[in-house]
């Protein structure tokens, strides 16, 4: 497991990032994330916050979506 100070889990956040991306544009909820196993509810909801501070995710209602630069990104293949 792969922990930066400050940048938290990069696999989960990678995990969670690619799994929002592929479901967009699907909703999920840290609950139904911790559900199907992207670890501890702590480490999912670390993650999301993380994500979301650094523009990747946005947070709606309790709901969890990718940005449109996220998606962006992800169209653009470059990772």
């Amino acid at each position: 497991m792969r922990v930066a100070e400050g940048r938290g889990d990069k696999a989960i956040q990678r995990a969670i990032l690619s799994f929002l991306l592929a479901e967009h544009p699907a909703r999920h909820t840290a609950l139904s994330l911790w559900w199907m196993g992207f670890g501890d509810m702590e480490a999912v909801e670390e993650a999301i916050h993380l994500l979301d501070r650094h523009g990747l995710l946005c947070c709606e209602g309790g709901a969890v979506v990718p940005t449109a630069a996220a998606r962006h990104f992800d169209w653009l293949e470059l990772s």
